[in-house]
């Protein structure tokens, strides 16, 4: 756990403004634990970190190696990186992966799986909501904010088949406020009761 925020955290006190990402749940923890075993997910992972920011594109290629793999866990760690552009890759990653499910060819066990996955992602990002401000100050760093609220909402009405903020009918894609969003976190915890 200890490494996990390590790895994720603003080392250099870069965007002190910024609100820090709501901790993982303890069964994203353990999956991400156990997804690491692979050395593929655990480099990619590894170069998250603020250290490798000066050689080079310091997470186009774990956004590439999660497009390539639909890898749940890699996604997710990105939701909890301080840097705000990685949040949000992580949410549209995670957003993919699930939008892409009716591609996978699974069995009953392993779908199983996923649907466990997708309970895990809901209450997490629900976690996220209940911990994390909706609005910041500032112009800039309140847009991607926005963004970002925006991106978990989006991704949280195609985890629950909803759509609270996400309409399908973009004709009808109104402002995200406060109520719309306090209204959709009614629905989001009925879906995850069984």
């Amino acid at each position: 756990m200890d490494h996990v925020y390590q790895v994720l955290a603003d080392s250099a006190n870069m965007f002190p403004e910024y609100p820090d990402p709501a901790p993982f749940t303890c069964e994203l923890l353990a999956g991400l634990e156990q997804a690491m075993n692979d050395d593929s997910i655990r480099y990619h992972f590894e170069h998250l970190s603020q250290r490798y920011w000066s050689i080079g594109p310091h997470y186009s290629n774990v956004e590439r190696y999660i497009d390539r793999h639909l890898d749940f866990h890699l996604a997710i760690a990105c939701t909890g990186h301080f840097f705000c552009d990685i949040r949000i890759m992580g949410l549209k990653k995670l957003y993919d992966y699930r939008r892409r499910r009716p591609m996978i060819c699974a069995t009953q066990e392993h779908y199983v799986q996923l649907e466990k996955q997708d309970r895990q992602a809901v209450r997490y990002l629900i976690h996220v909501l209940e911990n994390t401000p909706w609005s910041i100050d500032g112009s800039e760093n309140a847009t991607i904010h926005h963004v970002y609220i925006t991106e978990i909402a989006r991704t949280l009405d195609l985890f629950t088949g909803q759509d609270n903020v996400d309409p399908k009918d973009l004709r009808q894609n109104l402002p995200l406020t406060d109520e719309k969003l306090r209204a959709a976190l009614i629905e989001w915890r009925k879906w995850l009761d069984p």
